[in-house]
């Protein structure tokens, strides 16, 4: 092969070209040697006479290299061993340390080179390399042991030190190999064992379990004795040898292995485990030792126990240690909630209140494993909803702001329980009942998620929380460089409840801020808008301010001079000055006591007997008091704790009676100052921007004390149809309505409106069109026997459409319907096709053009639709349900709310026809009600010429079945008004610029 070819191989890794191999060699230098090194190991006869003559010319600079490449070849290439090993031992005198070491090396894998001209060697040139010499009789022994001789071995024991390692495992390989002569080169290990601990601890590590004859008392007693010389060859010398001869394991040799775990608990309890398999009779005690060393080290302890006991091996696990890993919980919480949930899911019987509240205590220390270990339990055990359910709430309240990601799905897992609850109806009263235990955060995030009895306002408080926990931005810390992130709404929320009254958890103010700080961000016209807001609400790194001259022992209390400064800039931030009553009181106190005093005095005059008493008394006690406070050294005092001990018993008690007094009552007031004056920001600025939009919209400045604050939502859709004039004339026309107290029957006399009342009156003439959109209702009596046919055929129908969706969107090749099969496709057309690259003069012709994003999203959210329906429980839901139609066209924006996964919501892709829809006439809403009035479903009509058209029902999270219900109730409302339901035809826009049709049934 021609070293052009060679250099070829050689250079795969490179990129320079060279084209000899000097040139190579003059870059790289020894790099090159050790390449072909490599090359003979793989391929030898690319390393061909002439590239072996051009590398010994560099013998000088690169000899360990070129004796591996004679070795290597002489392994790979038969036809050239013989000149190789020749070629080796004639030029080994020159460079006899660097070629034994390469032998030394090398030979342990080229093992069937070796014979006796070797070990020679080893003895000969042994003072110029030790170690290489060393590992030529260790190979020889290991994998040659017939070569070697007694009387060559007794050459190389009285070296023994210099290679200690070397020479133990030499002599426990032959004695492995030996079987006559193991005995005695056993006792010569046992008896050189202590001159070198380390290095036998190390050698009986490596090769003495291979062999469980080597396994005796004397080398296991020997590595007892010397196991602090070498704790992790020791160890592992221990755990070898229980796989190779457990029998060794007898209760002292166990028990004197508990006194080392400390080194390695894992290491210990592998032991233990390994010995419960094979030694079933000593169970029990094994067990004991097992729960022992958990409880003794906790952190590997609950580690090994959440992996020791896997699928049947559960039935292993007893009370004592799962106590033990209760006990141990907060030393390594992942491990230890991942080896509870196992016995949830195996050894139900094993888990106990107890058990559970430990979990909740140590949610801080995993909060993301704590979330997926409660909402497992929730579902298996329906007995721990309440318990289950806080610790959720634990998990989301103190999620790291880092782990934003992790708080939205935590977010979502809850969210689908919120709507989940109301399956069983029982759950959801229960969730409702006020909490006395778990912290302050978590009780209030739960009362917010489910304490309304309003479905409606839940769902805008839940779309709330979940704006919240999802804003994240980055802020310089002081004093440096460096950056963090925070949630500024979310960390405001928790300062609201953190900071709300002593006595009970009051969710009112931050429902309010909560609801406020949602509308305001569709309300806001521009991101910088939005983010000027949210900065104001920092709560991280306030200015610094002083305290009032005389209050300066405030500072004493970080927390406390925090809040001080946090409110200061919460008032310069959003215009308001802070009501800090107890600190002008405190400055104010003498000038208060001297009038009180005067009028102590007057009525002291006019009075007598008792009475005159307790004003003497009175005056006494504040004269004393004004007293103090004219004393300098009091004065000192309030500010210098050093300064206390000059004062009388009396004055220290004043003292400190006033600072606390001051603290708390300045504590108290700071917190609810912060709290209102952000909701009144907030609230501020949310009716500043709705009079804002109200005056670009109507053109003139409304009161707003005037306008109906149902109607102030409508507003939110106005940023969803900016560029349809239509739509936009029409929701103004509907505001300015309301605000006059106007019905809207231009809904019905508008051109397009009596043009379409025309055709449908032409087409049916015994129409009633006045009872189209008018009130109508019926109730139905719910059943869950039906419910699961239903839900399979509405899961169906989604994911029918998610493909048709798909279809027109250029997805091509689509199997089947199933959610794996349509998620590929979605996720496929939501990938960027990158560009053809073009040659010069090249034209792009038949570009495809990129799917309709709007498409894709509801291909998303009928997948979103069906995963929900997939893991929402069957309901067991029974009683009525009350169908009607919606009349108010403001009802009619809120259609894709409530929770239905709609593109129709303001967050959708299609929110714009929730407003045509709602100005569109013919167009009709159902609600389906609970008995409570909390809408459960809905569905969307269509009445044509044709007739009505009926479109899909849309169910929140609940697990309610309503397409029968549905079907009934249009059949009827269609008799009703005088039209007949058809499953033909399509509908459009009327009064509307455009009409979202999903697609009629």
């Amino acid at each position: 092969m021609s070293h052009e070819q060679l250099i070829s191989h050689l250079r795969q890794r490179r990129q320079p070209p060279f084209k000899t191999l000097d040139e190579y060699y003059a870059e790289a230098g020894v790099e090159v040697v050790n390449r072909m090194c490599d090359m003979a190991r793989q391929s030898p006869d690319l390393v061909d006479d002439a590239a072996l003559d051009w590398a010994s010319k560099h013998l000088d600079d690169s000899a360990g290299a070129f004796f591996s490449l004679l070795i290597h070849l002489a392994a790979r290439d038969e036809k050239r061993r013989a000149r190789m090993i020749d070629l080796f031992r004639k030029l080994l005198p020159e460079h006899p340390a660097p070629a034994l070491g390469a032998a030394g090396y090398h030979l342990h894998e080229h093992n069937l080179l070796l014979d006796a001209e070797w070990l020679d060697a080893a003895d000969r040139w042994f003072d110029r390399n030790t170690e290489g010499a060393w590992g030529i009789l260790e190979a020889a022994a290991m994998y040659r042991s017939p070569i070697v001789t007694p009387e060559f071995l007794g050459r190389f024991e009285p070296r023994r030190a210099t290679q200690p390692r070397d020479y133990f495992v030499t002599m426990l390989s032959l004695a492995g190999h030996w079987p006559e002569r193991g005995g005695e080169l056993l006792d010569r290990v046992l008896r050189h064992f202590p001159e070198h601990p380390s290095e036998a601890v190390d050698a009986a590590a490596f090769s003495a379990s291979d062999d469980p004859a080597l396994l005796t008392v004397g080398l296991v007693g020997c590595v007892l004795d010397h196991f602090s010389a070498n704790r992790e060859k020791a160890w592992e010398f221990f755990e070898r040898a229980v796989k190779a001869k457990p029998a060794l394991f007898d209760e002292t040799l166990v028990d004197r292995l508990s006194d080392m775990a400390a080194s390695e608990p894992g290491r210990y309890l592998s032991i233990l485990r390994k010995l419960i398999d094979h030694d079933p009779a000593r169970l029990r005690d094994l067990m004991d030792l097992y729960v022992a060393g958990v409880k003794r080290h906790p952190e590997k302890g609950i580690h090994d126990a959440r992996y020791d006991f896997q699928g049947s091996d559960a039935q292993l696990i007893r009370a004592d240690l799962v106590r033990a890993v209760c006990d141990g919980f907060a030393a390594n919480a992942y491990p230890a909630y991942e080896f509870l949930w196992h016995c949830v899911d195996k050894r139900p019987e094993l888990i106990g209140p107890s058990q559970v509240e430990a979990a909740l205590k140590n949610i801080p220390h995993a909060t993301n494993r704590a979330f997926g270990f409660f909402r497992e339990l929730v579902k298996i055990r329906p007995e721990f909803t309440r318990e289950g359910t806080l610790a959720l709430f634990e998990s989301l309240a103190q999620e790291p702001v880092h782990r934003a990601h992790v708080r939205m799905e935590e977010m979502e897992g809850i969210i689908a329980i919120s709507e989940a609850a109301h399956i069983k109806t029982g759950l959801e009263n229960t969730l409702r009942e006020p909490l006395r235990v778990g912290s302050r955060r978590a009780r209030a995030l739960m009362a917010i998620m489910f304490r309304q009895k309003l479905r409606a306002r839940r769902h805008v408080l839940l779309e709330a929380l979940r704006y919240a926990a999802n804003i994240v931005l980055w802020r310089t810390i002081p004093g440096g460089k460096e950056s963090e992130k925070y949630s500024p709404v979310w960390d405001f929320v928790m300062f609201i409840i953190d900071n709300a009254g002593e006595n009970a958890v009051s969710t009112a103010a931050a429902e309010r801020f909560l609801e406020g700080a949602f509308q305001l961000h569709y309300l806001c016209r521009t991101g910088a808008e939005h983010g000027e807001f949210l900065r104001k609400l920092d709560t991280g790194y306030p200015s610094a301010r002083p305290f009032p001259p005389g209050a300066e022992f405030l500072e004493a209390d970080p927390d406390l001079a925090h809040l001080y400064r946090l409110v200061l800039d919460l008032g310069a931030r959003f215009g308001t000055e802070p009501r800090l009553q107890p600190l002008k009181e405190f400055a104010d106190r003498r000038r208060a006591a001297l009038v009180e005093l005067q009028s102590i005095e007057d009525t002291s005059k006019k009075s007598g007997g008792t009475r005159r008493r307790r004003l003497e008394e009175r005056r006494h006690s504040i004269a004393r008091r004004i007293a103090f406070w004219d004393d300098p050294q009091y004065v000192k005092a309030l500010n210098d704790a050093a300064g206390e001990a000059q004062l009388s018993e009396e004055a220290r008690a004043l003292l400190r009676r006033e600072r606390k007094d001051l603290v708390k009552q300045l504590r108290d007031a700071l917190r609810a100052e912060a709290i209102q004056i952000a909701v009144a920001a907030v609230e501020r600025s949310r009716m500043e921007l709705y009079q804002n939009r109200l005056r670009e919209a109507l053109g003139r400045d409304v009161d707003l004390k005037e306008i109906e604050p149902k109607i102030l939502p409508a507003f939110l859709w106005f940023q969803a149809i900016g560029r349809m004039p239509q739509n936009t004339k029409y929701l103004k026309r509907l505001i300015e309505d309301r605000i006059a107290h106007r019905p809207h029957d231009w809904l019905r006399t508008e051109p397009p409106a009596l043009e379409w009342a025309e055709k449908v009156k032409k087409a049916h003439p015994g129409a009633t069109l006045e009872r189209w959109r008018a009130p109508f209702d019926k109730e139905f009596q719910y059943r869950p026997k039906d419910a699961l046919a239903e839900k399979r055929r509405r899961i169906k129908a989604d994911l029918a459409q998610a493909r048709a969706l798909l279809e027109k969107a250029g997805a091509r090749g689509i199997a089947a319907e199933t959610t794996e099969e349509l998620a590929t496709a979605l996720k496929t057309l939501m990938t960027p096709v990158r560009k053809k690259e073009l040659k010069e003069g090249e034209e792009e012709k038949d570009a495809p053009k990129p799917p309709d994003p709007a498409l894709l999203e509801e291909v998303g959210m009928n997948l979103e639709r069906v995963r929900i329906a997939e893991l929402t429980p069957d309901s067991d839901f029974e009683g009525r349900i009350l169908l009607t139609v919606e009349t108010d066209p403001f009802e009619i924006l809120f259609m894709g709310e409530y929770g239905f996964a709609s593109c129709l919501s303001l967050r959708g892709s299609n929110a714009w026809s929730a407003v045509s829809n709602a100005i569109d006439i013919d167009k009709v809403i159902l609600w389906a009600r609970e008995p409570g009035g909390n809408v459960v479903g809905r569905r969307l009509l269509a009445l044509t010429p044709e007739g009505v058209l009926t479109f899909r029902t849309y169910t929140n999270r609940h697990g309610l079945a309503l397409d029968k219900a549905f079907d009934e109730f249009v059949e009827s409302y269609a008799a009703h008004c005088g039209v007949r339901v058809t499953h033909q035809g399509h509908s459009g826009p009327l009064l509307s610029d455009r009409w979202y049709d999903d697609g009629s049934i």
